[in-house]
């Protein structure tokens, strides 16, 4: 319990810090100093500020939202974890510019392309529902549709993370998933020639 009091202590030093300054010019001993807390602390809990910024997005996103369960009955379940997340960011927009515009290693721009592929690969396996791929295949679909998805979300903060309800063009909700169902079922159909 202790350990996650320090945790939030360390996260909202850094967002009241990255309110005024970039993520890049904050040092982890500034991070410390503003909740009264030591580097070594820091580094207990944390290998760097971009661990805790992943930490900080981690937490949020898991308070605000749950994966959807993938059963195919829904082609628009892509859209409302999106949205979501693009909702989530938005409401504490200063945060995720400042922390999106970070390129650094490690950065909440690599975390997010994570984040999303796991939810592509679930998402696969529904569309797949008992259908068999090469892991190529597979890789493939899971990364090209997960770096569109974060690609255009760290575009859309460096752009000021304008109002998100300009982000999807009407019927954006059915376009992912029906993409990635016509490239797997092609796939399939040709290796099945």
């Amino acid at each position: 319990m202790k350990a996650n009091h320090t945790k939030n202590l360390l996260a909202e030093s850094l967002i009241r810090l990255m309110s005024k300054a970039p993520l890049d010019s904050i040092s982890v001993t500034d991070i410390a100093n503003d909740c009264d807390l030591n580097r070594h602390t820091f580094y207990y809990h944390f290998k760097d500020k971009q661990d805790l910024v992943c930490w900080i997005f981690d937490r949020d996103i898991t308070e605000h939202q749950k994966m959807p369960p993938l059963d195919g009955s829904s082609l628009d379940k892509d859209a409302f974890f999106v949205r979501d997340i693009i909702q989530y960011m938005y409401s504490n927009k200063v945060f995720y510019i400042n922390a999106l515009n970070s390129t650094a290693q490690n950065s909440l721009q690599d975390h997010l392309f994570k984040h999303i592929r796991a939810f592509r690969e679930v998402q696969i396996e529904s569309v797949l529902n008992g259908r068999v791929i090469d892991d190529v295949c597979r890789d493939f679909i899971a990364d090209y549709f997960s770096n569109a998805m974060s690609g255009f979300i760290v575009r859309w903060s460096k752009d000021g993370m304008r109002d998100q309800s300009k982000i999807f063009f009407p019927g954006f909700k059915n376009v992912a998933y029906r993409c990635m169902q016509f490239l797997l079922d092609n796939y399939i159909e040709d290796q099945a020639l």
